[in-house]
């Protein structure tokens, strides 16, 4: 992970959470402890709260409320925010999880697993198949394109079409959506799933793979100097680079061009044969 600066406080998180595991571990019928967000990070500031999953080995709705209690007397007595949920190990097994909780689960820390669920309900939950990743480099890939990354020189985007019609911030909007969709390509190219938005771009960095001269090209794309068409030229170019210098990374690791990208949109994801 790329270095966060500020004063990194989770050496009193782990005290907090040192003495509220002690605790949920000692009551019968907690299954596993889990650690998102900060804790599994190894990075908490004055920002960050604490982020605990406790799961039960059956459904059991006082030791649930009496768990919510055990957090929120240590909330009240740390005066740090600690969001403490509790589940039934049977339900969540059954969830369809969100691309949060993908994320989430993906780097989550296990503190304590009683008879080994946990770690098996996460191996069977991120267990994913190579085309869910191909799909979604189609998906990104093709809506990049309309946005503003043409396969062709002449090809109109969504930004020249606001361009033309005199809305220079709707045009700038687009360029920053398609950076969006740009940094999606890149996760799914390196097998990762999304951070939330407000991680997406700082975690982009540690991504294993990324195109030469990422951070400069990003800086670029994401300074606004004036709403001017000139300016959005600019910022226009730098993302287009970036997308070029992905294309042979997409063809090696899964045999699409821009041209089969569109044909594979229009088959796999319209289902349109």
């Amino acid at each position: 992970m790329a270095a966060l600066q500020g004063e990194n406080q989770i050496g009193k998180f782990r005290n907090i959470v040192g003495k509220l595991v002690s605790r949920i571990t000692t009551l019968e019928g907690v299954a596993g402890v889990v650690f998102i967000g900060g804790l599994a990070r190894g990075y908490a500031d004055k920002y960050s709260d604490i982020d605990i999953l406790v799961f039960l080995d059956r459904k059991d709705k006082n030791l649930r409320r009496r768990l919510r209690q055990i957090g929120a007397e240590e909330q009240k007595r740390s005066h740090i925010d600690i969001d403490l949920e509790v589940h039934f190990l049977q339900d969540f097994s059954r969830w369809k999880w969100s691309e949060m909780s993908l994320w989430d689960f993906s780097h989550a820390k296990i503190v304590y697993d009683a008879h080994g669920k946990i770690r098996k309900s996460f191996n069977r939950k991120l267990r994913i198949s190579r085309n869910f990743w191909v799909k979604r480099i189609v998906i990104y890939s093709e809506y990049l394109k309309w946005y503003c990354c043409p396969p062709k020189r002449g090809l109109e985007t969504l930004v020249d079409a606001w361009v033309v019609r005199g809305d220079m911030v709707s045009a700038h909007y687009c360029v920053n959506y398609a950076f969006d969709l740009m940094l999606r390509v890149l996760f799914a190219l390196n097998k990762e799933f999304l951070p939330p938005q407000k991680w997406r771009l700082f975690y982009s960095y540690s991504l294993n793979w990324l195109p030469k001269d990422y951070r400069k090209l990003v800086e670029e794309t994401m300074t606004v100097k004036s709403f001017s068409k000139r300016d959005l030229d600019r910022r226009t170019q730098a993302l287009q680079t970036m997308w070029q210098l992905t294309l042979p990374k997409i063809k090696s690791e899964t045999g699409l061009t821009p041209k089969l990208i569109s044909k594979c949109y229009v088959e796999k994801v319209l289902h349109q044969i």
